[in-house]
């Protein structure tokens, strides 16, 4: 829930330099905004000068709080959040605000009241869209990490993962106001890709190791850490994972590399194997490193998390808890599912009756979706026209149970799709195709 409150003061010369004002912060709240203006801004001899500063714990030995940011009376709008501050404040929660601190200089009139505004965001749990795969020049991208950032805003993404080959962040990310920033690795080797997401440096010496043995070591110690470990593009054919690829290496697998194709087919039908006795997050990364002629795949595809807000734990949290949703674009929105109060990633007891209602917020006409449980497909439905698309299944048995979008590419679409695959995977291009995966969500598991 969001909310806004005000405060003023009067300030006059020969007053005291500071006025402290306390603050009352929701704890849910991610992100505050504020605002402040005074009247009169001039008066005879000048323009009056008012800055205001926030502050918060710990306090000083002298009893001052400490300082969270000011800009001075440059900028009279600034925002707090963990990810992302205006310029000259620290990426804090906004609880951690305690006062705003109202300061002036030179006054030229009797009398200056300062108006301040404030509006905090509070956690909301719904569905993020993002894109957890992405490079940047400090590896072999096009864009710098900023840039990228800002491409994902401009994309209307929620949050990004930036995956640099065998080059870890250290430190923060640049911050860009609406993009969550998330810090990620490609482990990149001859026998296999992975990304390690979550955390900055995720392993202690070099990425450069020489068997199964070695990766698991070096998994294990990003793991330890908290990252969370991802299996990229596992079957495809320029570069699939070549060791041994057992489930419990992994917390999940992508399923979606970038557009829909034929490696896609597989990398999904691996995991859906491994859903028998492994529960894998399927997540759809972009592979992103520049835009071919006039196509932009960032965000192409994009997972959907289903997370109490957009800060980068609660995004992670979501990850890790299997609450995603895969589609082709975020104008595709993420299937959901709903068995009572239980959806994507949880776990109800099976009772031969259960019901789930699968939503489908876009579907193109001719497109089929298809309902999968513990025993097989399950239901399969053929959009008679565009747009959302609802229904209901009951399980047959226990096991998982998700939903997918299948279609081929037809006319001028199947043709742009050729051109691209012409630059990324030649040996596809301009080939018969079969039907491939538009849209895929986590399961529900009946157990």
């Amino acid at each position: 829930m969001n909310h806004t409150d005000q405060f003023k003061v009067v300030v006059t010369p020969g007053g005291a330099d500071f006025f402290r004002c306390a603050l009352n912060i929701p704890e849910d709240a991610v992100s505050v905004e504020f605002e402040y203006s005074y009247f009169p801004e001039y008066g005879k001899g000048g323009k009056n000068e008012i800055d205001v500063a926030l502050t918060g714990k710990p306090v000083s030995a002298y009893g001052v709080e400490s300082d969270i940011g000011t800009r001075g009376s440059a900028v009279k709008r600034f925002v707090v959040s963990e990810r992302y501050s205006t310029p000259g404040f620290k990426r804090v929660t906004p609880s951690a605000i305690s006062s705003v601190v109202i300061g002036h200089g030179r006054l030229y009139s009797e009398a200056v009241e300062v108006t301040v505004k404030w509006r905090t965001e509070s956690k909301e749990r719904r569905f993020y869209a993002g894109d957890p795969h992405t490079h940047s020049v400090n590896s072999d991208g096009a864009l710098s990490r900023l840039a990228l950032m800002k491409k994902a805003k401009r994309k209307g993404l929620d949050f990004i993962c930036v995956t640099d080959h065998n080059r870890p962040v250290s430190g923060e990310l640049p911050a860009v106001e609406g993009i969550t920033a998330i810090e990620g690795v490609e482990v990149t080797l001859y026998n296999g890709h992975a990304n390690f997401l979550g955390v900055t440096d995720p392993y202690t010496g070099s990425f450069s190791v020489e068997n199964i043995d070695q990766w698991r070591r070096l998994a294990a110690e990003a793991r330890a850490k908290g990252a969370f470990i991802e299996v990229t593009h596992p079957f495809c054919k320029l570069c699939p994972w070549r060791w041994e690829l057992t489930a419990d290496d992994f917390d999940g697998a992508e399923v979606m590399n970038g557009p829909p194709r034929e490696d896609n087919l597989a990398n999904a039908g691996w995991w859906k194997e491994q859903l028998k006795t492994k529960r894998l997050t399927p997540l759809g990364g972009s592979d992103y490193h520049r835009d071919y002629l006039f196509v932009s795949t960032l965000g192409m595809p994009t997972t959907f998390v289903l997370a109490d807000s957009f800060e980068k734990k609660d995004i992670l949290e979501g990850i890790r808890k299997g609450r995603t949703a895969v589609a082709v674009s975020k104008k595709r929105g993420a299937i959901e599912l709903h068995a009572g109060e239980a959806t994507v990633g949880d776990e109800v007891a099976f009772t031969g009756n259960n019901t789930v209602t699968v939503r489908v917020p876009y579907m193109k006409k001719g497109e089929k979706l298809k309902i999968t449980d513990g025993t097989g497909v399950l239901k399969e439905v053929v959009a008679w026209r565009n747009g959302e698309l609802v229904t209901d299944a009951v399980p047959r048995e226990k096991g998982a149970f998700y939903a997918e979008v299948v279609s081929a590419y037809r006319g001028v679409k199947r043709f742009i799709f050729d051109v691209l695959l012409s630059f990324m995977l030649p040996q596809d291009a301009f080939k018969p195709h079969p039907e491939f995966i538009f849209a895929l969500t986590a399961p529900i598991y009946f157990v």
